[in-house]
């Protein structure tokens, strides 16, 4: 099948591999830990700063992560991360198991991770263009990445769901430990080369400022990052306010939260699967203009909808959308940052998006408390619509820049690949 044409590369599949342990055993561990701090604590605060805790963490660490992604080895700085990340994972197991978990022990454990998935997250990203070897098929690869995680988001804690009351907080939690240990094992499996890469005689400091002087002075990629922010800011944080669409205006409970939030997994897989039939990269800067259309007007009529069949066909479609957005932004990305900085441009890049949607997710609290929720995926369907008519108008340019800007990676690329054709 087209769709896992990228698996032909063995390197690829232990990766993959991988990441169905890793992204599974992440969706389930956010429900357990969620769980088990309002077990502890019976507050929601804490669940927000246990939340805001990790996820700043990653932001702040991610800013230079991609440095380390460019200097070093990606291979094995991924390993060092995931065994941190299983030795963290079995230390929260074992504190649970034996009752000896707190609040506090709980927060510097999740601060850990944060700072570790923060640091691993440039060179995850990376380190897919490295271990496909035929190019054409990268799409592909990154739209199975982005079908694992969605697979994950709607499997994972649904299985923790289950398994909660079965077994407890800690077995869950040594579950995740041990399916954290088996990506390791997974990654031994990689059989990885690192081109020569100029990039390690420089000094940190220089590394970084001529990343961030190259991700953001190159317009087209500047362009791409901005717009994905823009997005991301505006309309991508409308999962927040789900539950009070449930609530209030369909007067559900949390079986109907439950089914818009897998209309809008459903709806990422089959984005997932979609982008992941495309065999180059040719078309993908007008895909993602056809996918901000398809996110604006689902937000839309979502937004306006009291009608529950309605509501979940508009976010299978703000799902199918986003998805889109994302694996061809991403993909262009890595197509355009040429290999010896590819993985500073994406730390900026994951920078932005992990940035614009924290601060989303807090605006887009305030201001649904202001003028109410529909109301206000009212103001960012518009935003999302807005923004896409001004994509469409930059899209020629864009086209031109970035279809150079790839001939130029290609052909360096080459170059490095065969030093004797010059």
């Amino acid at each position: 099948m087209l769709i896992f044409k990228s698996l032909s590369s063995s390197n690829y599949r232990y990766f993959f591999a991988g990441q169905a342990f890793s992204n599974l055993g992440n969706m389930m561990k956010q429900v357990v830990v969620g769980w088990l701090v309002y077990s502890l604590t019976g507050s929601a605060l804490l669940l927000g700063v246990i939340s805001f805790s990790r996820e700043i963490s990653a932001f702040l660490i991610s800013i230079f992560a991609g440095v380390f992604a460019d200097k070093y080895n990606k291979h094995k700085l991924l390993m060092v991360c995931q065994t941190v990340i299983a030795i963290n994972a079995l230390t929260l197991a074992v504190f649970t198991i034996t009752d000896n978990i707190t609040f506090n022990i709980l927060l510097a454990l999740e601060v850990v991770f944060g700072l570790v998935s923060g640091l691993e997250m440039p060179s995850r990203h990376a380190f897919v263009n490295d271990l496909v070897k035929d190019k054409a098929y990268l799409t592909n690869a990154i739209a199975l990445n982005s079908s694992l995680f969605n697979t994950a988001r709607i499997v994972g804690p649904a299985l923790a769901g289950i398994l909660i009351p079965i077994i407890g907080e800690g077995y869950c939690l040594l579950l995740y430990a041990l399916a954290s240990f088996s990506v390791v094992g997974l990654f031994t499996f990689i059989q990885y080369k690192p081109l020569a890469n100029n990039s390690l005689k420089q000094n940190f400091k220089n590394a970084f400022s001529e990343g961030a002087g190259f991700a953001f002075k190159t317009k087209h990629l500047r362009f791409i990052m901005l717009f994905v922010a823009a997005i991301t800011l505006i309309g991508m944080s409308y999962m927040v306010i789900l539950p009070v669409f449930a609530a209030e205006i369909f007067n559900g409970d949390a079986v109907t939260f439950g089914y818009m939030t897998s209309a809008v997994g459903l709806g990422s897989l089959i984005g997932a699967f979609f982008v992941g039939t495309k065999n180059n990269i040719l078309g993908l800067d007008k895909l993602i203009l056809i996918g901000t259309i398809l996110f604006g007007i689902g937000l839309a009529v979502f937004s306006f909808s009291s009608i529950l069949w309605l509501s979940l066909l508009a976010l299978l479609a703000t799902g199918l959308g986003r998805v889109i957005i994302f694996t061809g932004s991403n993909t262009l990305i890595q197509s355009i940052a040429p290999e010896e900085k590819r993985g500073r441009v994406l730390s900026f890049y994951i920078m932005l998006f992990m940035g614009s949607l924290s601060l989303g997710s807090f605006v887009i609290g305030f201001v649904t408390d202001w003028i109410g929720a529909p109301a206000t995926l009212e103001l960012g369907s518009l935003g999302v619509i807005l923004l896409g008519a001004y994509y469409a108008k930059s899209l020629p340019l864009l086209r031109k820049r970035t279809y150079r800007a790839i001939k130029k990676s290609e052909f360096q690329l080459s170059l490095q690949q065969n030093p004797n054709s010059k």
